[in-house]
């Protein structure tokens, strides 16, 4: 009774109180069936109260900034398709903002079909959509394809896309973009993501990035400008066929064998750069490297050899193998002149947008008799002055000018005059610079004709080198002009001053000209006229040759070699320790936040789910009966006893093959193994199994399940070893 009294005074107390609140309306109720879908998130309305509306003199509040809550919250949703896919990201994504749109491309002036230049490089777009995922630092791949690749990001960019057939394989064309597109494209990644991305060695070497032999048949073609998924697919459905001709492309000779060759393992190296890693194709190449090296660096000696810098076996009685001597260049050198050679350099300029138009040509000559007596200078300074120039300009062609992709100058010859000879003509002046008196014209010396002409046996057939920079490319334009040096009998072979450079400087990839003159000091004014490349490629010939004989053995060159080393070792070790670091990082950027979280769910795509309930309702041949698969070396047996409507069957198992086996159990309760590229087997029955299996490698293991029947003879299938 107590406490009734004092609960009936409490209210007395309270009653005037909760009278003055204001009413308020009742809140709906909510219903946690899986119907309505759980917790309401829109706001609720309240109405407002008598106090606060009766206090209309207050300001309106300021809005409340609402900050993103990084704690996601989720609800239920019956049949609905989960958002949340895990992934194998060792770190969450650095991309918060989109990229920045891609610049766009200049105006291009080629036509579909038109062959491109052939000193440039380009990149198999079939190769480059792989690049996060196959050329770059794994811990960036997820950032850089989110950013860049993912949901068609890669293919709305615009490309210029290139094409080449196979000699081979007509199936479908080789689709290129160039590498400059490449280039700009990991600008973009490089400014958005705040890397260093850049075309390595190696992914030349992994044929990534190739330059194409110089051929109408081997020269990738341009194929059109791509914005879009659908129009690459039409523009590769479409391409040219590979017999087809620019208009106006004169109709050349077919590819040499040399060509042939190097065309034909390019292609192969480009489709294999668009499909996973091949560590059989990778140590393939690397041997093939080692070889190539090799006949570069007898290229660098034999050349060294003509010029008296190097003795020869068969001359000097020296030694095959061994260091030789260093060379004094302020002395005549101490060798034989090989063979007694005259280096014929040429260089041809044709027009950017019509390659098949030869507008300039320019050779250079050096007679090694006339080296006797005159020492070679420092780098070859002294026998630069005994070089002698000429320069072709095609009457035909004279009006067109290179400055798209490189600055032409015509009339910008510093060795002598320029010739202005007609297209029908230019083969006639081009071969007599390849007999006596070898490019000798009173145009670029100071003596007259007849004093250039005094000594010379002009039925005299001396041994000849053709010298270039990129041989190759002007042996080809000489046979579309219609010169072929190649059938003259007394030509020994072909040098290339880019081959030299690598041997010299050990490097992996060819420089180009200019880069060399600026290595040798020596002032490469108006490159791109043929006249003045013939001149400065025979220059760097010298240079490259001499220097090296000069300090040959030496410790200068042990340790420009360790330094050279060391450079290289040091950009390897950064990279490495860059991208050690990186994968660090990863792995430690949440080691101490949170505990797991909850179980993840396994989650298979619709394709492998339908693949495993096939997979799962393969039956067997007979009950009884099957094959298993397995790896290792191994033998065991199994014995079981089924039971059905019809008989009763005890069988056993005699297992042979190679690799290891791996029993499992299927889902009838029998037994079920796997290995790589053999047969599946199941003993659908109850009973009981036991077996051992031994052995390692990899191979086909088989088994054979047999009943003690008439129809079921016993079969043992041999080992594999």
């Amino acid at each position: 009774m107590a406490s009734a009294a004092r609960l009936a005074r409490l209210r007395e107390l309270t009653e005037a109180d909760i009278e003055s609140l204001p009413t308020r309306a009742p809140e709906p109720v909510f219903d946690d069936s899986d119907v309505s879908g759980g917790v309401q998130l829109e706001p609720l309305i309240e109405e407002p109260s008598k106090q606060t509306a009766a206090n209309t003199s207050q300001p309106p509040p300021h809005p409340i900034t609402v900050e993103a809550d990084t704690d996601r919250r989720f609800i239920w949703l019956k049949d609905a398709e989960s958002s949340y896919k895990p992934g194998p990201s060792l770190k969450p994504s650095i991309v918060t903002i989109a990229p920045k749109p891609s610049a766009p491309l200049p105006t291009t002036y080629l036509k579909r079909g038109d062959l491109c230049p052939a000193q440039h490089h380009f990149v198999p777009i079939q190769a480059l959509v792989k690049y996060p995922y196959k050329f770059c630092n794994k811990i960036h791949s997820q950032d850089i394809a989110s950013a860049f690749f993912d949901q068609g990001k890669f293919w709305t960019r615009t490309w210029d896309l290139y094409y080449v057939w196979d000699i081979d394989n007509l199936s479908k064309p080789l689709i290129l973009v160039h590498e400059t597109q490449f280039q700009d494209l990991l600008n973009e990644i490089n400014n958005h993501l705040k890397l260093s991305l850049y075309i390595t060695d190696e992914q030349r070497e992994d044929a990534l990035v190739s330059r194409f032999p110089d051929h109408p048949r081997c020269t990738p073609r341009y194929l059109g400008r791509s914005t879009s998924r659908e129009d690459y697919d039409n523009m590769v459905d479409n391409a040219p066929e590979h017999s087809f001709r620019a208009v106006g492309e004169p109709d050349g000779p077919p590819p040499d064998e040399r060509t042939l060759e190097a065309f034909k393992q390019l292609m192969e190296d480009s489709f294999e750069a668009q499909k996973a890693k091949n560590k059989a194709a990778k140590a393939k190449r690397q041997q093939e490297r080692l070889v190539k090296q090799r006949v570069m660096a007898d290229q660098f000696k034999r050349t060294q050899r003509y010029l008296g810098l190097r003795p020869s076996p068969a001359v000097d009685n020296a030694a095959p193998n061994g260091l030789p001597p260093a060379v004094d260049p302020t002395l005549p050198v101490p060798f034989d002149f090989d063979q007694s050679v005259v280096f014929v350099c040429v260089d041809v300029e044709s027009y950017e947008r019509a390659h098949h138009k030869i507008t300039e040509v320019g050779i250079a000559t050096l007679d090694t008799r006339e080296l006797a007596s005159v020492s070679p200078g420092y780098d070859g300074a002294n026998w630069r002055a005994l070089i002698r120039a000429r320069h072709f300009r095609i009457k035909e062609y004279a009006h067109l000018v290179n400055s798209q992709f490189v600055s032409g100058h015509p009339d910008g010859f510093d060795f002598g005059e320029s010739t202005m000879v007609s297209l029908a003509d230019a083969p006639t002046h081009v071969a007599a610079c390849f007999s006596p008196p070898f490019g000798a014209h009173h145009s670029n010396g100071g003596e007259g004709i007849v004093d250039l002409m005094h000594g010379i046996n002009l039925n005299e057939k001396r041994n000849i080198i053709f010298l270039g920079h990129d041989t190759l490319g002007d042996v080809r334009y000489l046979q579309n002009l219609g010169f072929d040096p190649i059938k003259l009998d007394n030509l020994l072979e072909a040098l290339d001053t880019a081959i030299m450079y690598r041997v010299w400087r050990r490097e992996q990839n060819p420089t180009s000209l200019g880069r060399i003159l600026y290595d040798f000091d020596i002032a490469g004014y108006k490159l791109h006229n043929a006249g003045n490349d013939a001149v400065f490629t025979m220059q760097a010939m010298l240079g490259i040759a001499v220097r090296e004989a000069a300090i040959r053995g030496s410790s200068e060159l042990d340790s420009m070699r360790g330094n050279e080393k060391s450079a290289r070792l040091s950009e390897a070790l950064e990279e490495a320790r860059k991208k050690a670091c990186d994968e660090a990082e990863g792995w430690s950027d949440h080691e101490v936040d949170g505990d797991g979280g909850v179980p993840v769910p396994i989650a298979l795509s619709p394709a492998q789910l339908a693949s495993a309930q096939a997979a799962s309702q393969t039956p067997s041949e007979t009950n009884g009966r099957g094959a298993y698969r397995g790896r290792g070396h191994g033998r065991g047996g199994a014995r079981g006893a089924s039971h059905n409507a019809h008989e009763s069957v005890e069988g056993h198992a005699t297992i042979s093959g190679r690799g290891r086996a791996i029993p499992d159990r299927s889902r009838n309760g029998g037994i079920h193994s796997r290995t790589r590229g053999g047969h599946d087997g199941r003993f659908d029955q109850q009973g009981r199994g036991d077996g051992s299996h031994r052995g390692r490698g990899r191979g086909r293991g088989s088994s054979m399940a047999f009943g003690n029947n008439i129809s079921d003879p016993p079969v043992c299938f041999p080992d594999l070893d």
